[in-house]
């Protein structure tokens, strides 16, 4: 019986825990995108990269990018196939990840559902000693490609991980 009562307690307090963090909305031109900021983080946006930087995780730092897809004519498509969305994100992980992160090892990959749509991730780590832990997430809607990477120090990445998760699987990105 005091289960139950603990339980309903619980239900009855999480909507207004889920309330105290903020769902921001970005703004493009052509399309907007929002995800749940988690509480004690901060935002900083460069124009280029979008991040969300811990304040209570040491190092711990979600950044978002996006690019719109190509826009070809038949005379350039004549040139050579689009890569598909497999070879660019093979691309990002064996040239553009490593320019960033210094001695970068994967250690694991797989795929997820993001915003309802299929996307890959890869979990690598990186630094002098692989001192430090970072996930890479990519899909593609709306025409553009997402890119989300999340990295922290080794130690607090089990800490970081499932923040970082909470942001990612509450994003969502539309048409304006």
């Amino acid at each position: 019986m005091i289960y139950r009562i603990l339980f309903l307690f619980s239900l009855s307090v999480f909507p207004l825990i889920s309330f105290a963090q903020e769902r921001v909305v970005v703004t493009d031109p052509d399309i907007k995108f929002s995800y749940v900021l988690p509480k004690d983080w901060q935002v900083s946006d460069d124009g280029y990269d979008y991040k969300i930087i811990a304040k209570d995780i040491d190092n711990a730092v979600l950044s978002m990018t996006y690019l719109e897809g190509a826009q070809g004519t038949e005379n350039f498509e004549s040139v050579g196939a689009k890569q598909s969305f497999e070879e660019d994100f093979l691309f990002e992980i064996q040239y553009i990840l490593p320019e960033e992160f210094p001695n970068l090892k994967v250690e694991e990959n797989g795929t997820a559902t993001i915003d309802e749509t299929p996307a890959k991730w890869v979990k690598f780590s990186y630094g002098t000693n692989g001192d430090k832990m970072g996930v890479f997430y990519m899909y593609q809607k709306l025409n553009q490609t997402f890119k989300i990477t999340a990295t922290s120090t080794a130690e607090q990445f089990e800490k970081a991980q499932p923040i970082f998760a909470s942001v990612v699987n509450s994003f969502h990105a539309e048409k304006r």
